[in-house]
């Protein structure tokens, strides 16, 4: 399994590229800046103070409002994620931005429809070129937008990439387990038990007791193979309590008691929660780090063990 420490180092840091973050920001703001002037030259006489004759002035406003509309789409797609297919298709629609307004250009005021010549030749497809450029930027950025959208909140299931021995695979976990998962606890950060339920603190391990009648048998064998004689705990028969039988035995400690540790079986067995378990790991969700059980193939909402528990040895 991929460490915690190699999952962070690879998937958190600080921002991909600021640079390309600055580059978008600075587009949009100079389109921006481009589209108020093209509309204070197009709509004012704020060039015929300098001697600026009307045709003129019209051409400058639709060079800059025509070039800052694609300046601003191509700034917003710098900035946000999308797939490769949708930035080349925003590209081209900027491209073709950039040609009609090149277009527009070289045919006013001359090939304009209301020009001083009258001629309509290239008025229509100056504004089909720079019209379609437009539009198949914007439909890019929808798309963008919803599919970045949608990565966020895929509305049914979450992935998780399972990393185990070297080997990666994709696990589809529907969407209520996630936001258990979310909302739930780990150990100590669960719901508090309500009444008499048991807790992963409180439970009767079957182990334990089996541990503990085994030590004690173990126990009694070595202090009568020592031997000193000494005699075993004595028991009442009904008539009188243990405590009120004495043993002239019991005045004597100079017996050696050999006990032997418990095994490491014993020892798991004793501390029995999922996160002793061979199956547990950890998984990443767009929840973050989440608890993870190989024998269930779901993330976890608490480490109480189950059947399938086995220990981690």
């Amino acid at each position: 399994m991929t460490s915690l420490a190699d999952v962070y180092e690879d998937n958190v840091g600080e921002v991909e590229d600021l640079r390309r973050f600055y580059l978008g920001i600075a587009l949009f703001a100079a389109g921006a800046l481009l589209t108020v002037v093209g509309i204070l030259v197009g709509g004012t006489d704020l060039l015929g103070a300098v001697g600026v004759g009307v045709y003129d002035a019209r051409k400058v406003a639709g060079l800059l409002g025509g070039l800052g509309v694609p300046a601003v789409l191509v700034g917003v797609f710098t900035v946000l994620p999308a797939s490769e297919r949708i930035r080349a298709a925003a590209a081209i629609g900027a491209s073709l931005c950039v040609l009609g307004v090149a277009l527009f250009w070289y045919a006013y005021p001359t090939y304009w429809v209301t020009g001083p010549q009258e001629r309509t030749g290239l008025t229509l497809l100056v504004a089909a070129v720079y019209s379609f450029g437009v539009f198949a930027s914007i439909g890019c950025l929808f798309s963008a937008v919803v599919t970045f959208k949608t990565r966020n909140d895929p509305g049914g299931t979450v992935t998780m990439e399972v990393t185990r021995e070297g080997e990666t695979r994709v696990v589809e976990v529907p969407a209520e387990h996630a936001e258990q998962a979310a909302y739930g606890g780990v150990g100590m950060f669960g719901a508090d038990p309500d009444g008499s339920v048991e807790t992963q603190t409180n439970q009767p391990s079957p182990g334990a007791g089996s541990s503990s009648s085994a030590a004690s048998a173990r126990s009694s064998r070595g202090s009568s193979s020592s031997g000193l004689g000494s005699p075993g705990t004595p028991t009442s028969d009904g008539g009188a309590s243990t405590q009120d039988i004495r043993s002239p035995m019991d005045g004597y400690d100079d017996g050696e008691v050999l006990k032997s540790e418990p095994s490491r079986q014993e020892q798991s067995l004793a501390d029995r929660y999922c996160g002793n378990c061979q199956h547990f790991q950890y998984v990443r969700t767009n929840h973050g780090m989440q608890p993870y059980c190989g024998a269930h193939g779901e993330v976890m909402g608490d480490m109480e063990a189950c059947q399938q528990w086995e220990p981690n040895n």
